[in-house]
């Protein structure tokens, strides 16, 4: 499933917060998006799940405009981790996960459904937690709980248990869906989107942390102030120049032998990081 973003700009009154993107998005492939708070990342995720409308250009999804699918459509071609949500609703994480079947089902879940939010709890570690109460969960085990619900939700109405869509592969977004895990559970949550893009998956990720970008990302889109300052695969875009322009500050890369990805840290002088001038 591609989707693709023509000459897309968003403006909040005069405000602009994206401008003039152009970016063909591809399947079977961990799309990571980086930059700093405020350059329009959670908002270009935004206009590629469909929750918003670029105020000028058109968003594709397989060649076909996706503000012209039905939203009921449109929730089986796609699944959605944002960084927010509703609060004081008061669901059991069972009920949550089941959320991601709301698409397949009329009015009661099926045996699939309920199996499929088993699977799917099980692979995000949080089968334990069924009957817990959502709102009492850390935030890092809503995290897992959220991203068990978008996995039960790209299962579609397959009756097999194995993550293939009998018809086509489907788009997965992710909104720093590792922001409050630990290292054990960030490194299981990146590595079924990984195992998702390998099966022909689309998946983009909004991340902050330069070093999972470079350890699961396929290609990297580097924003700044709404702009593209780079896309590419990792070492075309995780470069001291392109960072440094970036994040207005010096970062050192490493290449251990031992490893098939970067590691990126920042420039140190007399113990204090390197800024530059914004």
């Amino acid at each position: 499933m591609i989707i693709s973003a023509h000459n897309i700009s968003y403006r909040i009154g005069q405000r602009p917060i994206l401008n003039k993107l152009n970016f063909d998005i591809q399947p079977g492939e961990v799309t990571v998006v980086l930059g700093q708070n405020g350059a329009g990342k959670s908002t270009f995720l935004k206009i590629l799940s469909g929750e918003a409308k670029p105020t000028i250009g058109q968003v594709l999804l397989n060649n076909i405009d996706l503000h012209s699918i039905p939203v009921n459509k449109l929730a089986t071609m796609r699944a959605v981790l944002s960084q927010q949500y509703a609060q004081g609703l008061q669901f059991n994480c069972e009920e949550i996960v089941m959320m991601g079947r709301y698409p397949y089902f009329g009015g009661q879940p099926g045996a699939d459904d309920h199996r499929i939010v088993r699977e799917s709890m099980l692979e995000m570690q949080v089968d334990h937690l069924q009957r817990r109460n959502y709102q009492a969960l850390s935030g890092g085990e809503q995290q897992r709980v959220q991203m068990a619900r978008v996995l039960s939700q790209l299962r579609g109405k397959q009756s097999g248990s194995k993550w293939k869509n009998e018809q086509q592969q489907g788009l997965l977004l992710l909104d720093e869906p590792t922001s409050s895990m630990d290292c054990l559970h960030q490194q299981l949550a990146l590595s079924k989107a990984k195992e998702l893009a390998n099966q022909g998956y689309t998946v983009v990720v909004i991340l902050h942390d330069l070093n999972l970008a470079a350890q699961f990302a396929d290609t990297i889109l580097l924003l700044k102030q709404g702009c593209i300052v780079r896309a590419g695969n990792v070492r075309d875009v995780l470069t001291s120049e392109h960072l440094s322009e970036a994040y207005n500050m010096e970062v050192d890369i490493l290449e251990p032998e031992d490893y098939d990805f970067p590691i990126l840290i920042p420039a140190r002088h007399k113990n204090k990081p390197v800024l530059l001038r914004s």
